[in-house]
């Protein structure tokens, strides 16, 4: 497959010309070996065309790397996929472009593979260039009609064919000429040419994307033009109008071609969004960067996975395993080695549930994404009407509804895998509901599937109560023996590379292996955590003296890191670390825990001097429990097991590690976070006029993330003007320093504060109601009030989704939300959503939700009915809850069924009737002889009559008083 170099006058309005002629050049400079291998590797890719790539990489490195490092390149490899896929409908488009860009990306990483250290620097690039690839997910609807956005989309990837020549070219060196090289000229520096044309580039890119929106609202509006003068009744027949209407039509029809082709794309992205919104691709990276090469690849030589792979019927495989055993990273390597062996016919799914991202943990969002990988060819390739069925049929989809709607879309004659872990991590009723769903699938017998779910042993009972898996092979010591010594083999040699292990008798590595090797017990995580506190000692004696003391079990071994906390420097921070590790919504990435570190509940604007100075210090003072993802550079735990861990055992620090609290916690920092009076971004924060001597190093020392040479260097300036700055007051301080920086300096150093602020919004804004479920405005005023604030800005920017809101609190069990919609929105609360709260047996404490229904005064007769059945079943104080309502009827109907007005449970009744000011309600109740005088267990000990008073029941008080209420 080659291309054919076009004349200058065909090529001068075609968006691809850029391209096409980095595509000849890139070809030009290959050898003729290469160039075989190249036009044999050109295919048009799909989307699992990236994951057998990365396996063929890592496959390839397993003799000569210590890390597999083609993960490094799945972001940057999926938007290149995304753009191949879009390529052939451009203008004047090559139909063999889109196989030759793919070819020549995969001939120039490996080329580079063929070098180690190289290699290791180009796949870092590559990540890096990744993170700021234009997706589709920005142009996919706009692209269609848009030549200059689809010429800059071949710009960039030009760019890029330009750098894969560069990246090629650096291959070809001798060994000498790489040492040499790397010496003399960084590897940034070598590359810095083509990594600003990408760079600028992807800025035109995303102001063409603006441009592109703009211009599809001016088509839309055009179109609709057209079709109204198409609907005019009377028109001239003249030649002249003729023509004219014959440019209108040509016009018109051009229009609608665009239009139509964006609904297509805009009708793609939502039906695969109606299926799942996860990301299910950043799990399976992060678990496959964790594989030593050459291992976890055991299970694939097992006869019983082979038995599994090959079943003519369809047929299910468990894994188990106890936890540390590296199941996580066996079936990370199952999914890539199905798709470096996929047939025409396989299709290729899989979910990893993570416990530090709470979407990958409910039935519909697993089922959900797996329905989305397998239809997801059949989407992409279907026409507009199908799109049309497809998305409307989509919509609104339970558990039981994606199953229905995956079976009537499978296709005869194709084999489904399916790879499944850490469903330890969800609730026993969405394990239940998994199962399930599998076993539904299983039964219609469609099309052949292949399930493969790894898990710890006490899985077993649940997921399998319903379907029986076909084959079963246990994840044991022995199975991984060959693993566990290769990867300790590879990690001490990594650590010593890397001067994190320090011995002084070089014999002692021996003693090491073989401690480790009896130690281990087959857990890999036991064996990494270990082989860190081996480095953490000072001499080779320490060492010996770990070695006699080997930690027994994971748990052991956690509570000596967190004993060794309690002595680092960021000791607090790292706490506050593992603790918001636990119960994040999703992971946080460094520069929003260094925002979140500097909170303190009630906090009135965002506090720079607050900051942690080295956030990656705090991280690397948790002693190994968590690590920043490389990639999206988010904190995580080592493995989940150091969460259930902190959580829920016996260690130094139990107390500071209440689940319900921490989580309660982050979300009053959240609500403080939203609350700031000053969103503003400064130069420097001293108060005018203050004599107090400022250090001008201070206007240097930000806290940072990353590279800290811009602001040290910034700082080493100030300092060197020192004599001039000592004594001044704020204002003139920041007017001289200013002027000792610069302009261009000055104003770079303010705009590298304005990055580093306000990180933590994104998080807070979008997740704080998810930690404030159970607020009480008594005990907790300051945060209630912080809630309200907040809800009022959720209803004053999506009114019209205060309905949607409503069935999130009922699908969420949030009783903080349903008390602020009862106390300044009743009206929302219809009775139809009362009655669905009533019935939903899965909320969380449901007899608080019944209770505060039953108090609303407009709650129907009918609703109270339901109200007071579902609370008599959960022992709610029906009483008291009909009393505070104010309903007459029913507090008559309960004392005319013998309610005992002064029983325990029953004290507060008067109380509550006497704060909302019913006074028939306190009459019945007095009248059935309640006690005035007894104080309310729930009202911090108040009588009736205080409650009266405070409430300003005058009326009611009368009344108290008269029956000897004092």
């Amino acid at each position: 497959m080659a291309l054919i170099r076009s004349s200058p006058d065909i090529r001068a309005a075609d968006p691809t010309k850029s391209l096409t002629a980095a595509l000849l050049t890139f070809e030009d400079t290959l050898t003729n070996k290469q160039k075989q291998q190249y036009h044999a590797s050109t295919v048009k890719p799909d989307a699992a065309s990236v994951i057998a790539f990365v396996a063929e990489i890592d496959a390839k490195n397993n003799s000569t790397s210590r890390r597999c490092v083609a993960p490094r390149l799945c972001t940057f490899l999926e938007a290149t996929q995304q753009f191949s896929s879009v390529l052939d409908t451009f203008v004047s488009s090559n139909p063999t472009l889109a196989a030759l860009i793919w070819g020549g990306v995969k001939m120039a990483i490996l080329t580079a593979s063929n070098v180690a250290s190289y290699f290791d620097k180009v796949t870092s690039m590559i990540m890096a260039i990744g993170k700021s690839c234009p997706t589709y997910q920005e142009f996919g609807q706009l692209y269609p009609g848009c030549v200059e956005l689809q010429r800059a989309l071949c710009d960039y990837y030009a760019a890029i064919v330009n750098l894969c020549i560069k990246i090629i070219g650096v291959s070809r060196r001798t060994p000498v000429t790489h040492t040499l090289t790397a010496i003399f000229v960084p590897f940034e520096s070598e590359f810095k040419s083509e990594l600003n044309d990408i760079d600028q580039i992807a800025k035109d890119i995303q102001f063409q994307i603006s441009l592109a929106s703009k211009l599809a609202l001016e088509e839309t509006r055009k179109l609709l033009e057209h079709e109204r003068q198409d609907n005019t009744a009377f028109r001239q027949l003249t030649s002249k109008f003729q023509k004219k209407t014959e440019k209108e039509h040509a016009e018109a029809k051009q229009l609608r071609t665009n239009q139509m082709k964006r609904e297509a794309a805009k009708l793609k992205s939502r039906i695969r969004n109606n299926l799942s919104s996860i990301d299910h691709i950043t799990p399976w990276k992060q678990a496959i960067r964790q594989r030593v090469p050459s291992t976890a690849e055991w299970l694939q030589q097992e006869f019983l996975f082979h038995q599994w792979k090959d079943d003519l019927d369809t047929a299910t495989l468990w894994c188990s395993g106890t936890m540390g055993v590296g199941k996580t990273v066996l079936m990370a390597n199952v999914v890539a080695q199905l798709h470096a062996s996929r047939k025409d016919n396989d299709i290729i799914s899989y979910c990893f549930c993570r416990a530090d991202n709470a979407l990958t943990l409910s039935a519909r969002s697993i089922l959900g994404s797996l329905a989305r990988q397998i239809l997801d060819s059949q989407i992409e390739n279907a026409e507009h009407d199908s799109l049309r069925v497809l998305d409307k049929d989509s919509r609104d989809l339970d558990v039981t509804d994606v199953i229905d709607f995956l079976l009537s879309h499978l296709q005869v004659g194709k084999t489904y895998y399916l790879v499944l872990d850490g469903l330890d991590e969800c609730d026993r009723a969405e394990i239940q509901m998994v199962a399930r769903s599998l076993a539904q699938l299983c039964d219609k017998r469609v099309s052949d599937f292949k399930i493969i779910c790894a898990g710890r042993p006490e899985l077993e009972k649940e997921l399998w109560r319903v379907l029986t898996p076909k084959y079963k092979i246990q994840v044991t010591e022995r199975k991984v023996e060959s693993d566990m010594d290769l990867y300790i083999a590879t990690i001490l040699s990594r650590c010593l590379e890397e001067e994190q292990l320090k011995l002084g008798d070089p014999k002692l590595i021996m003693v090491i292996v073989q401690a480790l090797r009896e130690g281990s017990k087959g857990m890999f995580l036991w064996t990494r955590l270990f082989i860190e506190e081996l480095c953490e000692q000072n001499s080779d004696d320490d060492i010996l003296k770990a070695l006699k003391d080997l930690p027994r079990g994971l748990s052991e071994i956690f509570n000596r890191k967190l004993r060794r906390i309690r002595d680092r420097t960021a000791a607090k921070e790292a706490l506050k670390i593992l603790q918001f590790c636990g119960v994040a919504k999703r992971s946080l990435t460094v520069m929003e825990y260094q925002e979140a570190l500097s909170l303190f509940p009630g906090q009135k604007s965002l506090d720079r001097g607050r900051f942690p100075n080295d956030i990656f210090r705090a991280v690397s003072d948790c002693c190994g429990l968590v690590f920043v993802e490389e990639e999206e550079n988010t904190v995580h735990y080592v493995h989940q097991s150091v969460g259930q861990h902190l959580f829920t055992s016996r260690h130094p620090h139990s107390p500071e590690f209440d689940m319900a609290k921490v989580n309660q916690h982050l979300g009053f920092l959240c609500m403080t976070y939203l609350n700031f009076t000053d969103f503003k971004r400064q130069l420097t924060k001293v108060k005018a006029g203050s004599s107090v001597p400022i250090r001008p190093v201070q206007l240097g020392t930000l806290p940072v993330y990353r590279s800290s040479s811009f602001t040290k260097r910034m700082a080493q300036k100030l300092l060197s003007h020192r004599p001039g700055l000592q004594h001044l007051s704020g204002a003139e301080l920041a007017k001289r320093a200013q002027e000792a920086l610069g302009d261009m300096e000055s104003s770079r150093l303010e705009r590298e504060i304005q990055k580093r602020d306000f990180q933590f919004f994104n998080y807070a804004w979008t997740y704080w109601i998810n930690h404030v479920t159970d607020l009480d405005p008594e005990t907790e005023n300051m945060m209630w009030r912080l809630f309200c604030q907040c809800s009022k800005q959720l209803d004053h920017r999506e009114k019209s989704n205060i309905p949607k809101a409503v069935q999130w609190l009922v699908a969420n069990g949030n009783y903080s939300l349903l008390l602020y919609y009862a106390m300044h929105h009743s009206h929302v609360l219809t009775e139809n959503v009362k009655r669905e709260i009533l019935c939903n047996s899965t909320i969380h404490k449901r007899y608080r939700f019944t209770k505060l229904i039953i108090q609303q005064t407009n709650t129907s007769r009918e609703t109270l009915k339901h109200g007071l059945l579902y609370a008599a079943r959960e022992g709610c104080n029906t009483l008291q809850a009909a009393a505070e309502g104010g309903h007459v009827e029913v507090v008559e109907m309960l004392l005319a069924a013998k309610a005992d007005v002064n029983a325990p449970a029953a004290t507060d009744a008067l109380q509550a009737a006497a704060e909302g000011g019913h006074v028939e309600v306190v009459g019945m109740l007095l009248a059935a002889k309640a006690d005035v005088n007894a104080p309310g267990t729930n009202y911090g000990g108040r009588t009736a009559l205080q409650a009266a008073a405070e409430g300003g029941h005058v009326e009611v008080a009368e009344r108290l008083r008269h029956a000897g209420a004092r």
